[in-house]
C-alpha cells in the first residue's frame, strides 16, 4: 500500500519511510504546506496514493482542507489524525491493510 502522510514535522520523514517499510508500504510525506508549489506537489502525492493520513494539530488549515478535497475528489481514503506519531502511522496501518486487501 502506499501511503500519502500530509503534515507534522519535517525531521520525522525518515522514521515514518522506515516505519511503513518495515511494514511492508511505501509512504510520501508532505509537509502540508500549500503555498508556491506545495499545492502541486500535494495533489501528486495524493493521486499516487492508496491511503491518505492528514495530521491535523501540525498542520495550517489550508493544508487539510486541500488534502481532504483532493482525496475525495481522487476517490483516495483519508484518515485524519491528531498528533503526528509512529504508534499513529503503526494503528492506522494495521486498519487500513484489510480494507485495502479486499479493494485490490
Amino acid at each position: 500500500m502506499h501511503i500519502c502522510w500530509v503534515g507534522g514535522i519535517d525531521r520525522s520523514a525518515d522514521v515514518l519511510e522506515r516505519t511503513a517499510e518495515r511494514a511492508g508500504h511505501s509512504i510520501e510525506v508532505h509537509t502540508g504546506h500549500v503555498g508556491g508549489r506545495g499545492g502541486t506537489r500535494l495533489a501528486g502525492s495524493i493521486e499516487r496514493a492508496d491511503l491518505v493520513i492528514i495530521v491535523i494539530e501540525v498542520n495550517s488549515h489550508g493544508g487539510v482542507l486541500q488534502a481532504k478535497e483532493i482525496a475525495r475528489r481522487c476517490g483516495r481514503r483519508s484518515v485524519m489524525i491528531r498528533k503526528p506519531s509512529v504508534s499513529a502511522l503503526e494503528r492506522v496501518m494495521r486498519e487500513s491493510e484489510a480494507a485495502f486487501a479486499q479493494t485490490h
